[in-house]
């Protein structure tokens, strides 16, 4: 027993004397799905169930999508339309998803930003105002397009059957017996979907953050940009940012984020920050509010990208092409 003991001290010994180096490299976290070097590679869905096919899902996604349309303003102006759907497209690319993205800009001056099953992505025009940054708005988009690869909204709708199928007997039971158990199942199954859905935005932070360092962004922006929201909307007492409502921006989320970066993406000397198409779509989403409220129309003014360049050049911003 004190050889035993004493084996044991000697190892523990021996850790606290490791260099600084060696004991974060045995320190640092394990997690499933972290090399970032193969994605697009991997099945991130290995082994979850989904009674959905990705064939369904495109069909059950296009019947969602319509419903969707008919109950909001869309803006289908190409210069904007175009500028999003590029740079989904951009995030896509350097993502897991198995499915192509569309997207549909709303006209609408919330904050907020929602995809539904089979690649149907919606951002509305309040958001891409509120990005300062063409990071800002990647960040948005890489953590919807993290929902549409681990195919979140059907693993939701397979525990909503499953959940179906397993109450059926209760139905049949009948009498206090069955009314007691029905009783004790309603109150564990919200809990279990609401355990369900923060596991899958955190599922959603952590692929997302990766996509958009796939895609050359600097993954900061992530963490800034919710938490500048957050404070803007607790200055303002609410109603700033609907994203909230459906994505809750949690104190453990951040700082999720936070070691998801300094653990998991190795830092880059250069990050795409913004770009001048981002700026310009950005410029035009404002005169075109402004015009609408005198009443005027306004006309896109298109650039080419010889123009952007230029215009880069004088600002100084870094920029990829697309």
């Amino acid at each position: 027993m004190r050889f035993a003991i004493r084996i044991c001290f000697l190892l523990l010994l021996a850790g606290a004397v490791l260099p600084a180096g060696a004991q974060e490299k045995r320190a640092k976290p394990r997690k499933k799905n972290a090399d970032i070097t193969q994605i697009g590679q991997r099945d991130i869905n290995k082994g979850s169930w989904n009674l959905w096919s990705p064939e369904r899902e495109i069909e059950l996604g296009m019947q969602m999508a319509t419903e969707t349309e008919r109950t909001l303003w869309l803006l289908r102006d190409p210069v904007v339309v175009g500028y999003v759907s590029d740079l989904a497209e951009r995030i896509v690319r350097n993502s897991d998803a198995r499915m192509p993205v569309q997207v549909r800009v709303v006209d609408a001056q919330e904050i907020n930003a929602f995809a539904l099953p089979g690649g149907h992505f919606f951002v509305t025009t309040g958001l891409i105002r509120a990005a300062e940054t063409e990071a800002e708005l990647a960040s948005v988009i890489a953590h919807e397009v993290a929902h549409l690869a681990a195919r979140h909204a059907t693993k939701q709708m397979t525990r909503a059957t499953i959940w179906s199928w397993l109450s059926i007997p209760l139905m049949i039971l009948g009498g206090p017996t069955a009314y007691a158990i029905q009783q004790g199942a309603t109150l564990a199954v919200p809990l279990t979907f609401l355990k369900f859905s923060r596991n899958a935005e955190r599922e959603a932070d952590f692929l997302g953050l990766q996509y958009h360092y796939a895609g050359g962004y600097d993954p900061v922006a992530f963490v800034d940009f919710f938490e500048r929201l957050r404070q803007e909307e607790q200055s303002k007492k609410g109603g700033i940012a609907k994203v909230f409502s459906t994505h809750p921006m949690t104190g453990d989320r951040i700082v999720a984020a936070e070691r998801t970066i300094e653990n998991y993406l190795p830092e880059r000397q250069e990050y795409v920050v913004t770009t001048s198409r981002h700026d310009e779509v950005r410029e035009y989403l404002a005169r075109l509010e402004s015009v609408r409220r005198r009443g005027e129309t306004y006309e896109p003014v298109l650039h080419r990208r010889s123009d952007r360049r230029a215009s880069e050049k004088q600002k100084g911003k870094s920029r990829e092409p697309f």
